[in-house]
This record gives C-alpha cells, sequence and structure tokens, in this order.
C-alpha cells in the first residue's frame, strides 16, 4: 500500500516524461482508492495498525469498508503519538507523498498544523483542495506538485511526515533535503515498509514500483544527513491483519459485482474496481498477508530529529 510517490528512477521529476510508469500506475488507481478508502474527506492508501488481535471479516462490506479506515486512521494516530505531536504539535509539515490528502487533513484537523503536500499527481490537487474544504481546512492545507528531491526549502518545518512514500525515493537526496527544510530540532517521521528478506525484494517491487529499502540503508542516509535516530517501532505483527482485511472487502466486491452483474459499485467513477481487478490484488494481498506474518517484509515507523532546538 502506497501513498502517491514522486519518482519512478529516483532522480526523475514530475513532468519528465507523459508515461512515467509510477506516476501513471498511481493516477490509474484513483477511483479504485476512492471506492475501496473513500469517500473522504480523509482518504487513505496505506496500511492499518490492529493491535487488538482479528475483527470479523464475515460482516457487511460497509463495515469492512470502516474498519479498513479505522485501522489505517489509528495507524498515523499511533505514529503521532508516539512522536510527540500530542505534546508539542507541529506548526509547519511537509507531507512527502500526500496522497489524496487524507495524512495531511489529520495533522490539520487533529493538531491545527499548517500542511504542504506533495505530490507528482496533477489530477490530486483539486480532489486533496475538495477534501481539505469539506474538511474545514482549506486554508492549513496546500496540496503542491513538485519533486521532493529538487525541493530546496531552508529551515521551513518543524516536521516533516512520509507514510509509505520514501521507497520510491533516493534515500540519501531525501535526507539531505529533509534535513535542509527542517528547522534545528525539527522531527521526521516515517511510515515505511522493509524487505526484511531480501528474495522477496522483486516481487513487492514490481507490484508497487518501488524499491525498497533496508532499515540500515536509512539509518545510514539520517545519520550523512546530520538526523538523529529518536524512535524504532516495529508494527509489523499490528499490520499483517490489514491484508486479510482488504481481501475480505475485495472478495465482498466480488460477490457483489457477479450477483448484480455490474461494476463498478454505485457512484463509482469509471476506473473502479473489475472483477479481474479485485482477482488480482486478492492474490496478491494474500502474499502479502503470509509475507508480514512471517516478517519477510516488515512495517515500521521512524522517527529522525534535527539536531539543535527550535
Amino acid at each position: 500500500m502506497r501513498a502517491i510517490p514522486f519518482v519512478s528512477s529516483l532522480g526523475t521529476g514530475p513532468g519528465s516524461a507523459a508515461d512515467d510508469p509510477v506516476r501513471l500506475y498511481y493516477s490509474r488507481k484513483t477511483q479504485e482508492i476512492l471506492q475501496k478508502y473513500g469517500p473522504g474527506p480523509r482518504v487513505h492508501f496505506h496500511v492499518g495498525l490492529y493491535p487488538d488481535g482479528f475483527p470479523d471479516t464475515t460482516v457487511p462490506q460497509s463495515a469492512l469498508k470502516r474498519n479498513l479506515f479505522d485501522a489505517q486512521e489509528r495507524i498515523v494516530d499511533h505514529a503521532a503519538r508516539t512522536w510527540g505531536a500530542y505534546d508539542t504539535p507541529p506548526r509547519r509539515l511537509l507531507d512527502i507523498g500526500c496522497g489524496l490528502g487524507g495524512t495531511s487533513l489529520y495533522w490539520a484537523q487533529q493538531h491545527g498544523t499548517t500542511v504542504t503536500g506533495l505530490t507528482i499527481a496533477p489530477e490530486h490537487l483539486p480532489l486533496v483542495r475538495d477534501f481539505a474544504r469539506q474538511a474545514g481546512v482549506e486554508g492549513r492545507v496546500r496540496p503542491l506538485l513538485g519533486d521532493v528531491h529538487e525541493l530546496d526549502e531552508r529551515a521551513a518545518y518543524d516536521a516533516v511526515y512520509a507514510n509509505e512514500s520514501s521507497g520510491y525515493l533516493d534515500r540519501e537526496r531525501l535526507f539531505a533535503v529533509v534535513a535542509r527544510a527542517l528547522e534545528p530540532g525539527g522531527w521526521f517521521g516515517i511510515q515505511e515498509h522493509f524487505a526484511a528478506r531480501t528474495e522477496w525484494r522483486d516481487f513487492m517491487d514490481d507490484y508497487y514500483r518501488t524499491r525498497l529499502g533496508r532499515r540500515e540503508e536509512y539509518l545510514a542516509a539520517a545519520e550523512a544527513a546530520g538526523l538523529e535516530p529518536v524512535r524504532d517501532e516495529d508494527v509489523t505483527q499490528s499490520v499483517a491483519e490489514f491484508w486479510m482485511q482488504s481481501m475480505a472487502w475485495n472478495t465482498a466486491e466480488l460477490d457483489r459485482i457477479r450477483s448484480t452483474g455490474t461494476a463498478p459499485g454505485p457512484g463509482s467513477a469509471p476506473g473502479a474496481w473489475t472483477a479481474e481487478r479485485l482477482e488480482q490484488s486478492t492474490v496478491a494481498h494474500s502474499r502479502f498477508f503470509r509475507l508480514w506474518r512471517d516478517h519477510a517484509v516488515e512495517t515500521r515507523l521512524l522517527c529522525f530529529r534535527k539536531r539543535g532546538s527550535v
């Protein structure tokens, strides 16, 4: 599960090619994201947290959808709490890979933060603006089209956030850019997946058009940029259930399509889930569930702090 990325080849900007495979992949997923995780205003496209076990999957599809959303919200809020955002809310935050704006809206609504959300998908800008308006935070959420590698802001933020977007980026360049953009004492929070067993990396990278890294790679890039690690939490065990819940929603939607002979669902725009895509996704997510259960892939919440005081 990925937020909207910035580059496909770790160095190519958003305007470099009309056929950029990563940008096209996520642009084409817009209606699928809205159907499965919408309608908004907070729409997420990342994994969720299930710390209390395994919710029932034999419930109505609407309940499955709500459970997915609650889990996605839960992991974002858990990260914010453990990173100290409730004690000291960030004033200005850069959301790297903001997707359809779910996390940007979270920071604005829950913590009163002024958020700049970066994306390479131009068609998502009006959606984020509309969702921010619906949520009443249009004055605090600014979606921006751009490549984070080329960002050259200095001490502009007291927090930077990357939710499942760092896998698309050159890690050394990312940490260098973030270190410049942060005020002294500011923090950089990351939610990301890591290839604990390298034989599965190609499968994951191919499915999501990404390049998963290893934890040690992030720590080395942070040290080179002058950012100190302050939090490293392994949430893999509590995340694995997300794939089971996702498969349950897929199955419910596939049953609906087969019973009614219609696709996509009521009110969905063209490009939403088809029977073929649901089958592909369900097969992939069944494999993801096993990878997360066996810790062949790990999900971690990392937090780094720039030396100095605000």
